[in-house]
């Protein structure tokens, strides 16, 4: 009999930790298993998962009003204490019933959400929680996930430093668990095979092209790219910025966008499963993020030899080497433009990042792969 294995996540909709989950299902060697992916929602990544994983989307009841309206106030009288996941979980957790299939191994592609419905309402005889964000900066409280958490067999985080934000969570309130590394998958062929494909956009190549990719929501910072680009724009530089993603901050960018006058300089494309063309056709990849679980966007942006410019989150320094493959910079509008600034300036600069990056070996995806099919025995 095969190994039943249930992969988790809220949705498929474009993201890093999405992304790195269709990456590991088209990768991984799944002859031996049987294999089912949960999720709350499809999206735009729903169209990569292979024709042998078998697909399911949840079922929730219907909350009443009442419920709901109790939400939104714990939500606000509990403001600073719990992650809106936590919020959700604590109210709407008897909303969602028990799944009845026995499995040998379930997997929460991701932390929140996923979590508690696999410890909650997954029977499996092995069970993983992906951590793939900056636990505390995200707003997540440990006093109330160390018990779910405790229900795992091992929890994987995707970088060493988001390791050591659950670790000193943790010690915080006197607790433990077993936490691994196994970095987010993401392939080097598939993004340069994908990158060949047809722009859906004009790039203006008498201006600077510049590319962002990210989800638009706060932590990803992109209020500073805003502003550095009004301040390049002020110092009269042909700016083309393009942001490729999706997110509940579209209404206050859009405002910002319209506010420093950057209509025709400033442009949110919406989402796009496959960002890489506009990662290829740039002449400057920018991300601008408060925090990461790792930067998995940064990594796609070297594998494709670009000159980058990013903000100094800690793993930032895991991806990039400051001055020999790209540029780190503060996280305020002022040090991002003016590393900008210098790329645009410096075209033999610009190069010599590029020809770094080219240089650079990178074995991540190979070690990676191993980690899970490891796991998976």
């Amino acid at each position: 009999m095969p190994k039943k294995i249930l992969f988790f996540i809220e949705s498929l909709e474009v993201g890093g930790a999405e992304k790195s989950l269709a990456t590991l299902l088209n990768t991984c060697k799944f002859q031996d298993f049987s294999v089912d992916l949960m999720l709350l929602t499809p999206g735009a990544f729903l169209n990569e998962i292979p024709s042998h994983i078998n697909v399911i989307v949840l079922k929730r009841l219907k909350a009443s009003f009442l419920k709901r309206l109790k939400f939104y106030i714990l939500k606000k009288i509990n403001i600073g204490e719990l992650h809106s996941s936590q919020f959700f979980w604590k109210v709407f957790k008897n909303d969602f019933t028990m799944i009845d299939k026995q499995y040998d191994i379930a997997i929460a592609y991701s932390q929140g959400f996923s979590t508690y419905f696999i410890a909650d309402k997954v029977k499996a005889q092995s069970k993983y929680s992906w951590v793939n964000i900056d636990y505390k900066k995200a707003g997540y409280n440990m006093k109330f996930d160390f018990s779910f958490y405790n229900r795992y067999n091992k929890v994987i985080a995707v970088s060493e430093d988001v390791k050591k934000g659950i670790t000193q969570e943790l010690s915080n309130i006197g607790e433990s668990f077993p936490v691994e590394v196994i970095k987010d998958i993401t392939d080097i062929n598939v993004v340069r095979k994908k990158a060949l494909s047809q722009l859906k956009v004009n790039f203006d190549h008498k201006a600077i092209n510049i590319v962002t990719v990210c989800r638009l929501e706060k932590q990803k910072g992109l209020f500073l790219a805003v502003e550095s680009c009004a301040w390049l724009k002020e110092k009269k530089y042909p700016i083309k910025w393009y942001v490729i993603g999706e997110g509940s901050e579209r209404k206050n960018l859009q405002q910002l966008i319209m506010k420093n006058k950057l209509h025709d300089s400033f442009f949110l494309l919406g989402a796009d499963s496959n960002p890489y063309p506009y990662m290829e056709g740039c002449n400057i990849y920018v991300q601008t993020s408060l925090f990461e679980g790792l930067g998995l966007t940064v990594v796609e942006a070297s594998y494709l030899n670009k000159p980058i410019v990013c903000t100094n989150f800690p793993t930032a320094f895991d991806i990039l080497e400051d001055e020999k493959t790209g540029l780190i910079a503060k996280m305020n509008a002022a040090d991002i433009a003016s590393k900008v600034e210098r790329l645009i300036l410096d075209k033999s600069f610009r190069l010599s990042l590029s020809n770094n990056l080219r240089k650079k070996e990178n074995r991540d995806h190979e070690v990676s792969i191993q980690q899970i099919e490891q796991l998976l025995r």
